[in-house]
């Protein structure tokens, strides 16, 4: 008899604890129990992360403990609540234990939990494909870029070089947590030689930032032979009018 008592009883709590424990939607997908604590990734000083719950029984979320000035206010979407929590630049590296409550002010409910965040640099990689390239004097050029993003919060990473603003503008991209994100950069060569600059990125999140070297041949076309001096040489002049115009059909029809 007290056996199946305890049996009951026993079933009973598990199925208490499975029932109201507080689920997790981001940056991991899980339920959390009250007191236990739950790893949720790898942030880099500079960056700003979210937790967010979906839970009808509580309608804010605090940091409490040594890690509180860390955080803002909470957030809500709809159904869901959430905290940003802003990792200090000068934050030091390793694993942290950030204790959160999630709570409802109006019947007083309140469920505390912890979760563990390593924070470390370095957790953005780029790759640029197409690093040597021949181009015409006048027609773009596209770089592939592939971002990976190993952190749980957003990097904003702008790409510039050390080229002139009229063959490429700086152009900036957003890393979703978590993800990997394909896109273009475009040069547009203005006068004909080979050019060798550096594609330099820069996360305004963390301050980190890398470099790739590139080179880029650029050779003469029907148009830029008549195109304005403000874009480099060759210069055009009416003594040299003759030559251009020969050098331009004796180049377009060996094409």
């Amino acid at each position: 008899m007290f056996n199946k008592f305890f049996l009951v009883v026993f079933s009973l709590v598990l199925f208490t604890s499975g029932v109201f424990a507080l689920e997790i939607v981001f940056p991991v997908s899980a339920d959390v129990s009250e007191n236990s604590t739950i790893e949720l990734g790898k942030i880099s000083p500079g960056q700003q992360f979210e937790l967010i719950i979906s839970d009808e029984r509580f309608n804010a979320v605090e940091v409490t403990g040594s890690f509180s000035s860390w955080s803002e206010d909470s957030v809500f979407y709809e159904k869901n609540t959430g905290i940003k929590i802003n990792v200090p630049f000068d934050a030091s590296l390793g694993a942290k234990n950030i204790s959160f409550k999630a709570f409802n002010s109006s019947s007083g409910l309140s469920e505390s939990f912890n979760a563990l965040v390593n924070v470390r640099k370095d957790l953005w990689s780029v790759n640029i494909s197409g690093l040597s390239q021949t181009a015409e004097v006048n027609f773009p050029v596209n770089y592939k870029l592939t971002f990976s993003n190993e952190s749980i919060g957003k990097q904003k990473i702008s790409v510039s070089s050390n080229l002139t603003s009229y063959w490429m503008k700086e152009k900036t991209f957003v890393v979703e947590p978590k993800s990997v994100l394909k896109d273009l950069i475009e040069v547009n060569p203005r006068h004909y030689g080979t050019r060798a600059f550096n594609f330099v990125l820069k996360s305004s999140s963390s301050a980190e930032t890398k470099e790739f070297q590139s080179k880029l041949r650029v050779e003469s076309s029907l148009l830029s032979k008549y195109s304005s001096p403000l874009y480099g040489f060759p210069f055009f002049t009416p003594t040299l009018f003759p030559y251009y115009l020969v050098e331009s059909f004796v180049g377009f029809f060996l094409k």
